[in-house]
């Protein structure tokens, strides 16, 4: 066992209640699931980042309608620029992308591309927008194949305070602090969300490749006054010659007046996070209330930051901008 592997084996962790399956589909209610996976070689070498994602109308009837799909392949440099992008269906503005970083500046590139995905949260801009934070999950697994890796002061320091995992004498810092060795945590086994009973669950989700970080959404948007909301993200690791782990996984709650689509409720519950102090976010879901889900993209990154938030939970926040859309199937 690395030095590592015992520091982060002496330390308190978050929850570690990660789910297994998922619900049925309501009748009457969209579904939109994505995933991005991206595989790795080694530090500073290429790589690619594949994401899918579909929107599904669920009729009260039970029948079904797909309203919504797409698919992105994206080669990364080892200089972490855009080498190559295909998207399914064509985009040929998306070309754009190439050259472009990967991370920093990337989602406002693409929404200046595609401005009309943007502006309809489409599935295309779910999974152009779910990029950058793919590129920043994936290094977990590449950290914990290195165990002599460590990360620069200058990042610690940029980082501290960004979140509540990120708070500065929290255990995640604190152990580095009194260590000197960045603790990459290791989550709980993760169950499978398949449905047994229900093929359409899921869009269709390829098994993941060893060595890659994988994050998988679901949203389901039900009919009525109010609408309800229904949402699930995790964040999962599979490495080369163990089991697929979960490193981030929440549920949120939410219901949304069907007129004027401001949220009126928002409860988030943590089912798996790598440090005690994470769990502290849940309460930031609701500083939603009030806003419009389709200013919710630019509310959440320009509103919600420090310790009090976790960068995880914002996302998934985010991503409630593309129920504007799904409503109206539903109408």
């Amino acid at each position: 066992m690395s030095e590592r592997a015992r520091l982060v084996a002496s330390l308190p962790n978050g929850p570690r209640n990660p789910v297994a399956g998922t619900p049925p589909r309501p009748l009457g209610s969209v579904r939109r699931t994505t995933a991005i996976e991206q595989a790795w070689d080694d530090f500073g070498q290429p790589h690619v980042v594949r994401a899918s994602g579909r929107d599904l109308l669920t009729r009260v009837d039970a029948s079904t309608e797909v309203l919504d799909r797409a698919a992105i392949r994206v080669e990364v440099s080892g200089e972490g620029s855009v080498a190559a992008i295909e998207v399914d269906p064509p985009h040929p503005r998306l070309a754009g992308l190439v050259g472009a970083p990967a991370r920093s500046g990337f989602r406002a590139r693409a929404a200046e591309l595609a401005p009309e995905h943007r502006d309809r949260a489409t599935v295309l801009h779910q999974l152009l927008d779910d990029v950058p934070l793919a590129m920043l999950i994936a290094s977990y697994g590449l950290t914990r194949e290195h165990p002599e890796w460590n990360i620069p002061p200058e990042a610690a320091e940029r980082l501290t305070d960004l979140c509540a995992g990120w708070a500065g004498g929290a255990t995640m810092l604190g152990a580095l602090e009194s260590s000197g060795i960045f603790p990459v945590p290791v989550g709980p086994e993760a169950p499978s969300l398949a449905s047994a009973d229900d093929p359409l669950a899921w869009h269709h989700l390829e098994p993941m490749q060893a060595r890659s970080v994988r994050r998988v959404r679901r949203l389901d948007l039900v009919a009525g006054d109010p609408l309800r909301l229904d949402v699930y993200f995790r964040d999962s690791h599979l490495a080369a010659d163990e089991p697929e782990d979960v490193l981030h996984e929440y549920t949120l709650t939410a219901t949304v007046d069907p007129g004027s689509l401001v949220v009126l409720t928002s409860v988030a519950v943590a089912h798996t996070l790598p440090w005690p102090e994470c769990p502290g976010a849940l309460a930031s879901a609701g500083r939603v209330v009030g806003e419009r889900v389709t200013d919710l993209p630019d509310w959440v990154t320009a509103q919600m930051s420090g310790t009090s938030t976790c960068s995880h939970l914002n996302d998934l926040l985010r991503s409630l901008g593309g129920v504007a859309t799904m409503a109206e199937a539903l109408q």
